[in-house]
């Protein structure tokens, strides 16, 4: 995936104050450090005071451990975590817009179930597919729906919650 083999995936996880700005306060950071964002999510939680926000971005240790820091002193930042990928459940979600015809119709209904995926919506010409797993998971159902002919493809990025 990456040519330097030090260099990896890693998942931060951000709880910060619900103020308007942080998220444009953190996303900045990583720009002037001319750090690449994979993805980014946020979202409330459960107390409304704040927000989750989770970075995936590639680097090393040493990249990962600045970046914790420099992001732990922003104002708004209460904490920061490193998700170990085995010590934590990370998902994806996706919605996928495919071209269908009488004769693929059966096709596209078994590539659903063989990955568990909802049929949401089904039309004339295309059918609406979604779901959720693992990065590896949606790429293999992404690159096996091509075939038929993906219309639109909506994916978040990385959410993840440690074990």
């Amino acid at each position: 995936m990456y040519e330097d083999k030090n260099e990896k995936e890693y998942v931060l996880s951000i709880l910060a104050k619900n103020n308007p700005g942080v998220l444009l306060r953190i996303s900045g950071l990583f720009s002037r450090r001319c750090y690449n964002i994979l993805s980014i999510v946020a979202c409330q939680t459960e107390d409304t005071d704040y927000s989750r926000i989770l970075i995936v971005v590639a680097g090393d240790d040493r990249i990962i451990r600045q970046v914790d820091k420099q992001v732990s002193k922003l104002v708004d930042v209460e904490n920061v975590t490193v998700l170990e990928r085995e010590h934590a459940v990370i998902r994806e979600h996706l919605l996928l817009k495919v071209s269908r015809t009488p004769q693929t119709s059966e096709k596209l209904v078994e590539l659903a179930n063989v990955f568990r995926a909802n049929i949401l919506n089904v039309d004339p010409e295309s059918m609406i597919l979604e779901l959720t797993g693992d990065a590896a998971t949606i790429n293999s159902f992404i690159e096996l729906a091509q075939p038929y002919g993906v219309l639109q493809i909506l994916r978040t990025g990385a959410m993840a919650m440690g074990k």
